[in-house]
């Protein structure tokens, strides 16, 4: 099952580079638990509960910024449990500041769904490019 939830999770990254939205959304549970929490700055930097408050979200950040570079360099999963780690680069659209960060997902899969995310990465520096 663990090469299965991995494909889920890379499946989620392909729907994301590709701009695919409701390819994304259905890649979570209903009642998916998506934690984006970071400092004060974005307003998109918090829990969301729900598919539909996870489609908020991608509006949110698309309205926000732009992902230049976002890669899935190495996997490691046990039970239902991934967790990823990665580069991104996005530019804030406001202010045209660019930045970067390693980062850390984890993951839970259901049913083959996502059913719990959360990301680890330097927020500190999203909130600064974005509020400017």
């Amino acid at each position: 099952m663990s090469n299965a939830n991995i494909q889920v999770l890379k499946n989620m990254f392909q729907c994301f580079r590709a701009g695919d939205s409701p390819g994304f959304l259905e890649l979570l549970t209903d009642d998916v638990y998506w934690d984006h929490r970071g400092p004060e700055g974005p307003s998109f930097n918090q829990l969301y509960e729900g598919r539909d408050a996870v489609a908020r979200f991608l509006a949110d950040l698309s309205g926000a910024e732009e992902a230049l570079v976002v890669e899935d360099r190495e996997y490691f999963s046990s039970g239902d449990r991934v967790v990823c780690l990665g580069f991104m680069r996005f530019r804030a659209i406001a202010t045209n500041d660019e930045w970067e960060s390693d980062f850390a997902m984890a993951v839970t899969v259901r049913d083959g769904k996502l059913s719990h995310w959360r990301i680890f990465f330097d927020t500190g520096i999203e909130a600064k490019a974005i509020t400017g």
